[in-house]
């Protein structure tokens, strides 16, 4: 529906609303076709459903995750014979295996 359009049956519905009249009587008054008027009161209550029904999306953090991760440790501690190695997050498994194989041969 184009919005001048849209525009004029929303001012019209509002009249008829306003009047205290019935449909029948107040079309009859305005020279306007009943089943027109129910039409667009039909139409503009399906658009206020359709909006107000429109799904709504929301990021959510679990507070048991956040806790979880807060209680991670900033480093894993690996111990190979006597040597120990500190890994922190995000550490390069490609050095890491370097320094393991290093480590076992002492």
């Amino acid at each position: 529906m184009k919005d001048n359009k849209k525009e004029y049956w929303i001012e019209k519905i509002k009249t008829y609303r306003a009047s205290g009249l019935t449909a029948s009587q107040w079309c009859k008054e305005q020279g306007i076709a009943v089943h027109r008027l129910r039409y667009r009161i039909t139409q503009f209550n399906k658009e206020k459903k359709n909006r107000s029904t429109k799904t709504k999306w929301s990021c959510v953090t679990l507070k048991d995750e956040v806790e979880q991760e807060e209680n991670l440790p900033s480093k894993l501690k690996v111990t190979i014979g006597k040597s120990t190695i500190e890994i922190s997050p995000g550490f390069d498994l490609d050095t890491f295996e370097s320094v393991a194989r290093i480590s076992s041969k002492c």
